[in-house]
């Protein structure tokens, strides 16, 4: 498992005294929570695992299954919007992780050239690494603005997202052809408004990145799936997050926060994909809406400029 033994602890717990989970006559819920994490968090398959637990291949399966339902009310209960947010305007960041995952049969989600499998998990976040929207199970060529029209409403305030999206009211998008990447300026500071506005998206923006790290790191099987049915993949996605949050929500001493919390973490850096022209839909998307978070951007690049 790569969650601490304090984590765990708690984790089970919290099935117990909400009744998701129960003792049966020869596997305990402290060990169908283990074997389960153990799957999710080395990736292990079910003969490996009842090597590990000395069960049958047949209670393996029945019991990570029973957890994996648990785990989708579990969700439910983790993954909720924020409350409150000290910045007065941004909401949060949001970026989409592709998953490689595969199928016993063909399937339409062909991704792009080499033939893989992909499905999109889209993601939103707090300024504190907990995630507060999650949507598994589009297919892994499906454009970013094309899923946010789909499963989105308007939010009240705006989030902050990468130059992948539409920059449209409730959605800012940093410049386009402007330095962007923090790396990007250590050796040579922001100059222009558009690169001071970059600049400061990305540092805000960063909270993704490190979200998404401590959570590749956590869970392998986000980076190759396991061969389950293509729902019981988009549910253990699901439940992923909701433990991850879970060890952010309580507080728990966690190695790969604390490790991801460092401002000088570098993390991966997902440049922009094929600079394809995606027609979207909605009343997000309107011209009057693009030009409204246009001018805002606007205003902003112009105050940071200003208070060089």
């Amino acid at each position: 498992m790569r969650i601490s033994r304090e984590a765990y602890v708690r984790l089970f717990m919290h099935f117990k005294h909400k009744l998701w989970l129960h003792d049966s006559r020869y596997v305990s819920v402290e060990e169908k929570m283990a074997m389960f994490l153990t799957i999710i968090g080395h990736n292990e398959g079910y003969v490996v695992t009842k090597r590990r637990f000395q069960h049958s291949s047949q209670t393996i399966h029945k019991y990570f299954h029973e957890v994996l339902a648990a785990m989708m009310t579990f969700a439910r209960e983790m993954i909720v919007p924020s409350t409150f947010d000290p910045n007065p305007d941004s909401h949060g960041a949001h970026k989409s992780l592709r998953r490689i995952f595969k199928l016993h049969s063909k399937t339409v989600y062909r991704g792009r050239g080499n033939g893989k499998c992909y499905q999109n998990v889209l993601g939103i976040c707090d300024f504190n690494m907990i995630f507060t929207f999650v949507y598994a199970g589009w297919e892994g060529v499906a454009h970013d603005s094309r899923v946010l029209t789909e499963v989105l409403a308007e939010p009240s305030k705006y989030y902050l997202c990468d130059a992948a999206y539409t920059n449209t009211r409730g959605f800012m998008a940093p410049y386009h052809n402007v330095r962007y990447w923090l790396g990007d300026f250590c050796r040579r500071r922001a100059m222009t408004k558009e690169e001071k506005f970059n600049h400061a998206h990305a540092k805000l923006r960063n909270v993704i990145e490190h979200a998404y790290g401590v959570l590749k790191v956590r869970f392998p099987i986000l980076d190759k799936m396991t061969p389950y049915p293509f729902n019981v993949q988009r549910n253990v996605v699901i439940a992923c997050f909701a433990v991850n949050n879970f060890i952010r929500k309580e507080k728990i001493n966690d190695e790969l926060f604390v490790q991801y919390e460092e401002p000088q973490m570098v993390t991966e850096q997902v440049g922009q994909e094929e600079e394809v022209e995606y027609a979207t839909t909605g009343s997000h998307w309107g011209a009057a809406y693009i030009q409204f978070m246009s001018n805002m951007c606007e205003e902003i690049a112009v105050q940071l400029i200003e208070n060089i």
